[in-house]
Parts: structure tokens; C-alpha cells; sequence
């Protein structure tokens, strides 16, 4: 079970490797692109050649990258709809490139759309994306299931992988402050069971690939994404003791994207708190 964060690449894409062995981390996530701007990435050369040389020194596997936070898979405005596609094609090309293992995306809003033609909506565009020949995996992320975003019921994420006729290069990767909001109390049990059990028998587990660790500041079934430190939120140090103890989740990565202790985002101490309620002291 490799454990890690979201690192930042300020000042370029190789100086996250530094960040990432200083944090201690044995995985990684990464934004590729402003995440809040329809930029594509654009890297040098050089800066590709030494991250994959510093990555394969430090041995941080796997990495994965997360795509813009504008992407809206499901629009029905055709204008937004090619916006997303560029922008996820964008995504796969450079992970590929880079050598990444895979892109994280959420999945979008049905913005007034019926669901059922939200999802097909959701289904061509990641088949427009798929067919221009990536490699990298595209990992569906959960949702806390606020407004009319998709994807906050396991059941709905396997729909669209029918719809796409289970394309090996789909999997899932599941944030538990979101699997929390959307109400799978992942404090019990119980809880935790019935999020795996929905995840085995509608998407696949052997599809889970990443596991985004971030506590919740808001309730069970609040709908509201919001991330806390690990431990500090309405989930604790118990479920997260929990989750990581479990049969079916000891194999996959897991990162981080906590707010941080200095509110810059995933820090060391968080991480030596995950590590520790793993059991690695």
C-alpha cells in the first residue's frame, strides 16, 4: 500500500520529486496544468527527461495526474462539452509523455440534463477522449453528490462504464471525504463494507486504482465536498484506521489532498499520521 500526496510542480515539472521524497511519499498526484484555467500543458523537454529520471531514483510509484477542475464530461452545451474533451485529451497525451500512470477526472454536472442523458453524455465524450489511442488510465473520481454532479453513487459510475463497454483503460478512484458526504458512513463497519461491496459489484475492484485520503469537515450524507487534515474531521483517526486495515484497499495507492496544517495543501505531518494509523510507525 504506497502512501503519498498531491504535490505541487511550481517552478516546473521536475521539482516535485524533491517536494514529494522530502514529504516521505511513495506515490503521487500532480496537476500537469493550471487546474482552474483552460491551459493546455506544456512542458520542456529537459523537465520531462529529469522527472522521469528523479521518479525512477526515488522509485515514487505510481503517479497519476489530476485534469483540469472546469472539465464538465456531462455538458450538454457544446461549447463546454468540447472545452472537456480537449482539455482530458490534453491530460492523457502528457501523462503518457510523461509517464505517468493514469489521469484523475471528475465527472461533471448534468446541469438541467436528465441523468440518463447526462450519462451518455458522460460515455462519448470519454469515448471521443479514449479513441485518439491513450495509454494512460482515466480514473473516474467520486463525487460528494452536491447540485447535479454525477458519480456520487457507485452504481451511476458503473453505468458509465457499460456505456463504454468496460474499456480496460476506465477505473475508479475513490476520494473518502467525498464517499462520506454522499453517505456511506465509512466511521463503521458497516459503512465501509457497503461502499466496497457497491464498488466490487458495479465498477470492479481490480478498477480501483487510487484512493484520494482526505478527511471531511462537513457530516455524513451532507453532500458538500470540503477536506480536512487526517483525523480532524467528522471521518478521524478511526476510519481512516479502519480503511486502511481492510483486505480489499491494503493493495492500492493512496494520496492525500488535505488543506495542510499551514493551509498549503498536503504537508509531511499529515502524511506521517496516515502512515501511522496504517500501522507504520
Amino acid at each position: 500500500m504506497p502512501l503519498g500526496a498531491h504535490v505541487s510542480t511550481a517552478g516546473g515539472l521536475s521539482t516535485c520529486v524533491p517536494r514529494a521524497v522530502e514529504m516521505g511519499c511513495e506515490c503521487m498526484q500532480i496537476f500537469l496544468a493550471p487546474p482552474q484555467r483552460w491551459q493546455a500543458p506544456k512542458h520542456a523537454d529537459e523537465q520531462v527527461s529529469e522527472f522521469k529520471r528523479l521518479i525512477a531514483e526515488a522509485r515514487i510509484a505510481p503517479t497519476y495526474a489530476h485534469a483540469n477542475y472546469l472539465i464538465n464530461l456531462a455538458a450538454g452545451d457544446p461549447a463546454m462539452r468540447e472545452k472537456s474533451i480537449v482539455s482530458l485529451s490534453a491530460a492523457t497525451e502528457w501523462a503518457d509523455r510523461v509517464g505517468l500512470d493514469g489521469v484523475v477526472v471528475h465527472i461533471g454536472s448534468a446541469r438541467g440534463q436528465a441523468v440518463e442523458d447526462a450519462e451518455a453524455q458522460v460515455a462519448t465524450a470519454l469515448r471521443e477522449v479514449l479513441d485518439k489511442g491513450t495509454t494512460s488510465m482515466i480514473l473516474l473520481e467520486n463525487s460528494a453528490g452536491s447540485g447535479e454532479y454525477l458519480g456520487s453513487r457507485f452504481e451511476q459510475i458503473g453505468n458509465i462504464l457499460e456505456n463504454l463497454g468496460r474499456d480496460e483503460r476506465l477505473g475508479l478512484c475513490l476520494d473518502t471525504a467525498h464517499t462520506f458526504a454522499s453517505g456511506y458512513d465509512l466511521r463503521i463497519d458497516e459503512g465501509i463494507e457497503r461502499a466496497i461491496e457497491e464498488v466490487g459489484q458495479f465498477i470492479g475492484l481490480e478498477r480501483l486504482k487510487l484512493i484520494h485520503a482526505n478527511d471531511s469537515k462537513v457530516g455524513l450524507n451532507s453532500a458538500v465536498d470540503r477536506h480536512e487534515n487526517i483525523g480532524k474531521g467528522q471521518l478521524g483517526d478511526a476510519a481512516f484506521t479502519r480503511m486502511l486495515a481492510h483486505r480489499a484497499l491494503k493493495n492500492i495507492a493512496w494520496v492525500l489532498e488535505v488543506p495542510g496544517y499551514e493551509d498549503k495543501g498536503p504537508d509531511k505531518p499529515n502524511l506521517d499520521d496516515l502512515k501511522r494509523l496504517a500501522g507504520r510507525d
